[in-house]
């Protein structure tokens, strides 16, 4: 007889399990990409691997949150959610922006004079999450499907 071992909601996962589907998905994802970039000609709709992320990613974060199912009186759906993007934002954020302030030094070092204000204001957006530059007709996937 096989018994299974269900966690108690206050023990702690110490092991994350990789599910080889999504992995599978995933990798499907970046060689579309890989390939509209490299062999346009080849695989014209190959930019849909980034819709796959996307879609990928929404469905990973619906499964962190569903697996918070015990409540106590003192916390609420927005406490967990609100820890959620914040672990999320800690792990991510100080990466981005040592990203962004290396591009700034890099900026001041290689790149001619005529190309500061230009790459400042691009930088500005980046730093609040805004597209730094405008969507082209070429880029306009709805029109290429």
């Amino acid at each position: 007889m096989t018994y299974i071992s269900i966690p108690l909601a206050s023990e702690k996962h110490t092991t994350t399990q990789k599910r080889s589907d999504l992995q599978g998905i995933r990798g499907i994802a970046i060689l579309s990409v890989l390939g509209f970039h490299f062999l346009p000609k080849q695989f014209p709709n190959g930019y849909l691997g980034v819709d796959q992320f996307f879609v990928l990613s929404g469905f990973l974060m619906c499964i962190l949150l569903s697996r918070t199912t015990v409540f106590s009186d003192n916390f609420s759906i927005f406490h967990y959610i609100f820890e959620f993007y914040y672990r999320r934002l800690k792990r991510i954020l100080p990466l981005y922006l040592l990203v962004i302030a290396g591009s700034l030094v890099a900026l001041f070092q290689l790149f001619p004079d005529t190309a500061y204000e230009t790459n400042l204001k691009s930088g500005e957006k980046a730093l609040v999450f805004m597209s730094n530059r405008w969507k082209t007709e070429a880029e306009d996937y709805f029109s290429m499907v």
